[in-house]
């Protein structure tokens, strides 16, 4: 074990230490699960601390018996409740710092704009859940930093206001950057693009967060965007409001991240079998201890509630910048990895969803990725805003199950039977292409496989964010 392998380690064993001394429940939790934390002691030994997660240890316990000393900290977010019911969230101080070192980072390092007179534009939700306030907070906390020219604006998800600060309040700017959830900030761009905002004498970069999106759809939004598709003008965020900001894109991972969309083999090799391609994100490995058990991603970080071997429900896997470079050797492409590439060695965790965001059909998992994939598609991406929503229905007497798909349409786009069929067309093939349990399930049943679909109006109630995220799955 390398000299920075212990220290990694060494944290880890820090954080349980501090936990089991001072968190009234994980001591109650240590003890249900016959672990006497003092003997805890090494790498063989951590491997025998009882994983914790949402249902065997934040809901056994008061919320004042999983915060050190029992004392609540200052702040409280909720979770989006994705997975279930909402959650609230304390945070602390150092959850706070570290998400001020990942903004500065990415402001700073990666998009290089400290030194301009930057708007931070904010389009999260600005209500309970984490995003916004986090990132908020964050910000702020830069924007009094001698080192930065940062103002920052808080439209949260009010659309029409969002689209007024880039229209009207922008240009007094040198950059701009927008943070928001992947779809809403498409839905800026296409407004803004339609009442005449010119991108082209704006210069606007993208941090996301909450979701997985496509190097295509990446590519798109650059479009839209008039952006040019350089590897520093987005970086998408892994955060979750169990423990803030765990990690990040950069210019490395978003490269490897291209490679992959155009080499099947080196994807393969990369990320094993996936019907879509993962987010890749790098972490700092002495804050936040990840590990892969069973291929869920489990990681120990001192939290507003010190989390220690916390399974997140993630499927994931961990792979170091060197093993990396094998791959990329082996596949003829380490001629990519230019000197402002190379210098980001952090590891990296690929993220592959969660296999509860998904709709079983058939006994097969359809995931929100797969139906992106056919409507970011160029036959038809012009048509559709990308926003969706996959039912699995029961008919013929609840006998018979039937994929089906509401989509939204641009609003330039005008609905006729030919669009329908390209459409349903485009989705069905890259299904078929993407998902090899669903190519098996076609040639079995054939027609009964064929998703159904829905085109909706621009706007429909359906594809409105009223809270934090968007649901793309509706199971019934």
């Amino acid at each position: 074990m390398g000299k920075k392998d212990n220290l990694i380690l060494l944290n880890a064993l820090r954080i349980f230490k501090n936990t089991s001394e001072n968190v009234v429940a994980y001591k109650k939790f240590l003890k249900l699960n016959n672990i006497e934390p003092t003997k805890i002691i090494n790498s063989a030994d951590f491997r025998y601390i009882p994983l914790m997660d949402k249902s065997n240890y934040l809901l056994k316990y008061k919320i004042k018996e999983l915060v050190p000393f029992s004392k609540l900290p200052p702040i409280f977010s909720s979770s989006s409740g994705s997975s279930g019911h909402p959650y609230y969230w304390p945070r602390g101080n150092e959850q706070e710092e570290k998400s001020i070192n990942l903004h500065k980072i990415i402001l700073k390092n990666i998009f290089k704009i400290n030194n301009k007179n930057t708007l931070a534009i904010i389009c999260f939700s600005m209500g309970n859940w984490v995003a916004g306030t986090y990132t908020f907070s964050a910000l702020k906390a830069i924007a009094n930093d001698k080192d930065f020219n940062l103002s920052i604006i808080t439209p949260g998800i009010d659309k029409n206001d969002a689209v007024s600060v880039l229209k009207n309040f922008s240009k007094n700017f040198d950059s701009v950057v927008m943070f928001g959830y992947p779809p809403f900030l498409m839905d800026i761009v296409l407004e803004s693009k339609e009442i005449g905002v010119d991108f082209s004498k704006m210069d606007l970069y993208f941090v996301f967060a909450g979701e997985n999106f496509s190097e295509k759809w990446r590519e798109i939004i650059f479009k839209y965007a008039n952006l040019p598709n350089k590897l520093n003008r987005s970086v998408s965020i892994y955060g979750t409001a169990d423990a803030g900001a765990l990690g990040h894109e950069n210019p490395f991972t978003i490269l490897i991240r291209k490679l992959a969309s155009n080499n099947i083999d080196f994807c393969k090799d990369l990320v094993g079998y996936n019907s879509f391609i993962p987010t890749i994100i790098s972490y700092n490995p002495i804050e936040t201890y990840f590990e892969s058990i069973n291929g869920q991603l489990v990681f120990t970080n001192n939290s507003g509630i010190p989390l220690v071997r916390y399974n997140i429900k993630d499927q994931g896997i961990i792979l170091t910048y060197k093993e990396i470079s094998v791959i990329m050797k082996k596949h003829k492409l380490l001629k990519y990895l230019t000197k402002d590439i190379s210098k980001w060695k952090n590891p990296v965790v690929i993220l592959k969803g969660r296999n509860d965001v998904s709709v079983t059909f058939y006994g097969l998992n359809i995931y929100p990725e797969n139906i992106k994939a056919g409507l970011e598609d160029s036959k038809v991406s012009d048509m559709v805003t990308g926003k969706h929503i996959i039912i699995k229905d029961l008919t013929n007497n609840l006998i018979d199950q039937k994929l089906k798909i509401f989509i939204e349409l641009k609003s330039n786009t005008v609905l006729n039977n030919n669009i329908k069929k390209l459409i349903s067309d485009t989705i069905l093939e890259n299904l078929l292409k993407l998902n090899t349990e669903y190519r098996k399930l076609y040639n079995s049943i054939g027609s009964k496989s064929i998703p159904e679909i829905t085109l909706l109006e621009n706007g429909h109630e359906q594809f409105i964010i009223k809270k934090s995220k968007y649901n793309w799955l509706s199971k019934v």
